[in-house]
């Protein structure tokens, strides 16, 4: 069934989705894309962040057709390297800037329900392919700056997406990641298949997983039809 009309608010990472929309894979008749690349969660609570994602997520949510549906689908920056810069930066625990974050997501998420969007879905962050010992010297990120195996950043990332599954409960809203076609379960690791091609890349191939985020999506779309 096709439905009307998506809006997708997010990060970099929501490429891959914007790629399965453009094959014409999504069940739906038009769609817009809100991208921010390097959008963090706890940033959500900043109007003047470098980013300018509040901003600009508010700005794409104006004037969008009654009863679309809205994906939202940030957290990677902030399980990869924002909540951990944040506790070494301010002396805090990483339990307290991953409550932080979460608490930002819950308030930038009751935002837009109270606008009117109540086919309102999140989208699990995704998953951190990284591998420990990559040179990220000549990579203008600041990631470089913070020392975390991959193995943590994983386990954090699966500990806030359950998080936000039971966030997507309580609001009475949906929820999806791909997570289960990705994940390797001999090591918990993002599968092989699935990286980048280049290594100092944080993101999953997009050619390959965007099937996997097509399925999902559709399957949010079908149910709220």
């Amino acid at each position: 069934m096709t439905t009307s009309h998506l809006l997708a608010l997010g990060d970099s990472h929501l490429d891959a989705l914007k790629f399965a929309a453009d094959l014409g894979i999504l069940n739906v008749r038009s769609s817009c894309f809100s991208i921010v690349p390097g959008a963090t969660v706890v940033g959500l609570r900043n109007p003047n962040s470098l980013t300018d994602a509040i901003n600009i997520y508010r700005a794409s949510l104006l004037n969008q057709p009654a009863g679309s549906y809205v994906i939202i689908h940030l957290g990677e920056v902030d399980c990869g390297f924002v909540i951990w810069w944040r506790a070494k930066q301010y002396g805090e625990s990483i339990e307290k800037q991953f409550q932080e974050s979460i608490d930002a997501y819950s308030q930038f998420l009751e935002e837009v329900l109270e606008k009117g969007f109540v086919r309102l879905c999140i989208a699990g962050a995704s998953l951190p392919t990284i591998r420990d010992g990559v040179d990220l010297s000549d990579v203008a990120n600041k990631r470089a700056e913070i020392i975390v195996s991959l193995q943590q950043r994983t386990e954090l990332t699966l500990k806030y997406n359950q998080k936000l599954n039971d966030l997507a409960n309580k609001l009475g809203i949906s929820y999806f990641d791909i997570t289960d076609a990705v994940l390797d379960r001999s090591s918990n690791l993002v599968h092989d298949f699935f990286r980048n091609p280049d290594s100092c890349d944080h993101h999953l191939d997009k050619q390959k997983t965007a099937g996997i985020w097509a399925g999902k999506c559709n399957s949010f779309l079908d149910r709220l039809s």
